[in-house]
């Protein structure tokens, strides 16, 4: 996993996730984390197929998806929107996420991810992630907006 410092993404590699990072940035502004509110949907229509916003209400594990991108849902071949961690059957999947996760949330900045994982689903995949913590309350990062890119097997871009 790569983290990103705040100020400065030069390890993103993926562009279109670097401009997502330029986006999160200018609505943190001076403040330590945006918050929810301050993302614009209207915004975001060059990223918003392949986004995800995950909610935190307490534990780490007891996330839920309140977005999942058009593109992410058609790589996957399901509807994630409104579930959570139960529905990583696979372990190696679970302990993923929760790994890439974690440090986001207590760390309170962003990271930036390249992995290759099967899903629960037996779906192999080839991921730029790009993790951006938001917060209600400028303290506790209690979402996360995620920007996914898929690869293939050459690296080329899927979507």
């Amino acid at each position: 996993m790569t983290e990103i410092a705040t100020e400065a993404p030069n390890g993103i590699a993926d562009p279109r996730l670097k401009s997502l990072y330029g986006y999160w940035s200018d609505k943190k502004g001076a403040r330590p984390l945006p918050g929810r509110a301050d993302i614009d949907p209207l915004e975001m229509k060059d990223w918003l197929g392949n986004l995800m916003l995950i909610e935190f209400p307490g534990d780490i594990t007891t996330y839920r998806i309140r977005l999942d991108g058009t593109n992410l849902e058609h790589y996957y071949g399901s509807r994630r929107t409104g579930r959570g961690i139960e529905t990583l059957t696979s372990e190696e999947e679970r302990d993923l996420i929760l790994e890439q996760y974690r440090p986001v949330i207590e760390r309170k900045s962003p990271a930036y991810i390249e992995s290759e994982f099967i899903n629960s689903d037996g779906v192999f995949s080839r991921q730029a992630k790009l993790i951006l913590p938001l917060s209600s309350d400028g303290e506790r990062v209690d979402m996360v907006l995620v920007g996914i890119y898929f690869r293939s097997e050459s690296g080329t871009s899927l979507r």
